[in-house]
């Protein structure tokens, strides 16, 4: 059994960036507690007993993946650049971005309230086609969660992560009176073109994705669908914002991905915490994954049904004045419609990917 049994599924490397020099103490604000914890220590945040496992096989390949993140991240803050496209670092940078935004209990959480949706729906249609009202009846008081949740979602990324390679990375320099801060579910995915559609779409693949990580209380990572938005920058390519209501805002997205913590300085006021705990407490109570069901075909003995869950829109108006959306607005999504693509060509490559995988598990059964 591994010596380490506390797996971080955000990295230390990570929550330094909001640390002093140093220190290994940050500011932590426990949501549901309502409680700002100015200087705790960064060891004991965002992490549960054997997570990934008790092998210790995942927890070290994520280890190796968190090095190389952490070289990259520190040249980034010193140097305010990020690596160049295509290069080996760009790839690993992207790689760390798909596997963080999976790795996390958020994450795992949200894959297992979309799956017990649809597993409850099928067997509450079926109960009530039999007249099984007892079944009806215990489905609110059953939990059905996923055996690997994490790690599914973890395997989908390391192929997926691919998806994400064209996206335009841009700094983004927080001059303003309002700090960053970061969460236990730090990369959030947002779409700014989709905004107001009955799901959200923040797929890998989708047309006018956009992705944000903070890094530090003063520079955040921006990736954008480069066709669908034009971002206003300075001469090295980095945004400037001074508006207090727009670091507001990409603080939003962290206050509503969030599981249980929000990461900051140690000396973040907590007026500001306060005040948007108090803003994000409604919305937060919100379920975040929507089910989506339909009867195909229904005849004297026999239905078919169509069942899907995907996760729910975002609250968050996310009106930033360094982004243009050059696209066209949208026409609302039916309720079955598949969000466009960015490169269909690269999503079906994905896709046989994820065909091999499959063989590849059951060959894997057989042996």
């Amino acid at each position: 059994m591994p010596q380490n049994k506390s797996h971080h599924y955000v990295p230390q490397m990570y929550m330094r960036l909001f640390a002093r020099a140093g220190d290994n103490r940050i500011g932590v604000f426990v949501i549901d507690r309502r409680k700002f914890i100015p200087g705790a220590s960064i060891k004991g945040q965002a992490c549960r007993d054997y997570f990934y496992g008790k092998d210790g096989r995942t927890e070290r390949a994520l280890g190796d993946i968190e090095g190389r993140a952490a070289r990259i991240f520190g040249d980034v803050v010193r140097e305010r650049r990020l690596p160049a496209a295509a290069s080996q670092d760009h790839e690993w940078l992207i790689f760390y971005l798909s596997m963080q935004h999976a790795r996390t209990v958020g994450a795992a959480e949200q894959h297992n309230e979309g799956s017990e949706k649809v597993a409850k729906s099928i067997l509450r249609t079926k109960a009530e086609l039999e007249g099984n009202r007892e079944i009806v009846e215990a489905l609110d008081r059953v939990r059905i969660r996923r055996m690997n949740a994490v790690s599914e979602l973890m395997g989908y990324t390391t192929i997926g992560a691919t998806l994400l390679a064209d996206l335009k990375l841009i700094l983004v320099e927080n001059g303003s009176a309002v700090p960053f801060i970061g969460s236990d579910t730090p990369v959030v995915f947002h779409n700014r073109h989709y905004e107001g559609q009955h799901i959200s779409v923040t797929g890998y693949a989708n047309v006018g994705l956009q992705l944000f990580l903070p890094l530090g209380p003063r520079l955040a990572l921006f990736g954008c669908d480069a066709a669908a938005y034009e971002v206003a920058t300075d001469a090295r390519e980095i945004v400037l914002l001074k508006d207090p209501s727009e670091a507001a805002l990409i603080n939003d997205l962290q206050w509503e991905a969030a599981y249980a913590v929000m990461l900051t300085a140690s000396d973040m006021p907590e007026q500001l915490l306060q005040s948007s705990a108090a803003t994000w407490s409604e919305p937060r109570q919100r379920e975040r994954t929507v089910l989506r069901e339909a009867v195909v075909e229904q005849s004297d003995n026999e239905m078919r049904t169509r069942h899907g869950s995907g996760a729910a829109p975002s609250a968050v108006k996310l009106d930033l004045s360094f982004v243009r959306c050059v696209l066209p607005q949208p026409e609302p999504l039916g309720t079955w419609d598949i969000p466009p693509f960015r490169d269909a060509d690269r999503v079906a490559r994905v896709d046989r990917m994820f065909d091999h995988m499959d063989v590849l598990d059951e060959l894997k059964g057989l042996l």
